[in-house]
């Protein structure tokens, strides 16, 4: 009798499979993408919301924003680097919408250095501090559908295709 509850078993779950492969089958390719390239932002928002925490932190300790380069040479480990002065774990500090080679690099945003060692900011809540990098190009699409993820210094986080002045001037 046992062995007949498990045949039973085994049915049910693969008519469940079944029924499941059925319902993904049938969602538009498109839609599928839509929702994978959300989620992607979604997570990417969620980390620069992290790494503002971790700006914040860092500027109620050390009284001062971090002196860091606007992208470093030693993107992990080089003293002028925000990802090392900051710290929190490696996957804050990339996005995954980005191709996989900039991802290796360890950083995949660009930090304002125009505030670097500033005490205070005027209008926090319009200073961005992190950016994703393929702004600093117009030969690259922005990673996300709506745009580039943006952490200002008041700590929200914004996407956009509209950017920030000082970063589109020097391609422009």
């Amino acid at each position: 009798m046992s062995r007949k509850n498990n045949s039973r078993r085994r049915l049910f779950s693969l008519v469940e499979l079944v029924a499941v492969a059925a319902i993904v089958s049938g969602m538009p390719l498109g839609s599928y993408q839509r929702a994978q390239q959300k989620a992607v932002q979604t997570e990417c928002v969620h980390n620069l919301s992290q790494l503002g925490q971790l700006l914040r932190m860092y500027v109620l300790e050390n009284g001062h924003y971090p002196d860091a380069a606007f992208f470093p040479g030693d993107t992990v480990k080089g003293a002028n680097s925000i990802r090392k002065l900051l710290g929190g774990p490696s996957q804050l500090w990339t996005c995954s919408a980005l191709p996989e080679q900039l991802r290796k690099q360890g950083l995949t945003f660009v930090y304002n250095s125009e505030i670097a060692g500033k005490s205070s900011l005027k209008n926090p809540q319009k200073k961005w501090v992190l950016i994703e990098m393929t702004c600093v190009t117009n030969n690259v699409p922005p990673p996300h559908p709506n745009g580039y993820n943006i952490l200002f210094a008041d700590g929200h986080v914004i996407t956009t295709k509209r950017l920030p002045n000082k970063v589109t001037a020097a391609y422009e």
